[in-house]
């Protein structure tokens, strides 16, 4: 005989934290018949990327890691002559093989070299792009459950043949896309500017 595995719960577990249920329940507790108390129970359980999809917890959600990251003492690695442009709260979409992307939040820094995004607690630096590997920038509107939202795509070069696209989003995407742009044409005037060594 094989073993056989029972996916029922994994396909609940699946199901509650990808799609979401809702529980709803009335009762009312009576005493020789008369309805003395009642209860009128709802709730919406979930994995909290469909929470914040369908824009419940949305507020609470901003609060916690706003407060998490403002209250850490943590500062970014900087590189030497390194000059931070502009920093802000964002969000980076985070892909990996196995699970379905994730909006991992930090403070996105804009430097005089390259763009990254940093947790504060505990310290990791969550995306990285040079300056001078960002080859587009765009911005791309959709609209979800509440409202419409920018996200900033990068097309970054890579070290392969192709290239890979990275997504940002912030309180003013269209200011970080100009910030950026300005910094990319910073870097071509100075390697321009440069002798030539032939």
């Amino acid at each position: 005989m094989e073993p056989t595995r029972n996916s029922a719960l994994v396909d609940l577990v699946d199901r509650i934290l990808v799609k979401g249920v809702i529980l709803q329940a009335d009762l009312i507790i009576s005493v020789s018949g008369i309805p003395l108390i009642g209860v009128n129970l709802k709730a919406a359980i979930a994995g909290m990327k469909t929470m914040l999809d369908y824009g419940m917890m949305e507020a609470w959600d901003e609060k916690i890691r706003r407060y998490a990251l403002e209250n850490s003492e943590e500062e970014p690695p900087l590189d030497e002559n390194e000059e931070i442009i502009l920093k802000t709260f964002a969000s980076h979409y985070y892909r990996d093989t196995s699970l379905p992307g994730v909006w991992r939040p930090g403070y996105l820094y804009l430097t005089n070299k390259r763009l990254f995004l940093f947790r504060k607690k505990p310290a990791k630096i969550l995306f990285e792009a040079p300056l001078d590997k960002i080859k587009g920038l765009t911005i791309q509107r959709k609209k979800y459950l509440k409202e419409i939202e920018d996200t900033l795509l990068l097309l970054l070069e890579n070290d392969r043949s192709d290239s890979d696209v990275e997504m940002l989003r912030t309180v003013d995407v269209r200011e970080l896309k100009r910030r950026i742009e300005e910094g990319i044409d910073e870097i071509h005037r100075i390697v321009e500017a440069l002798p030539s060594t032939q």
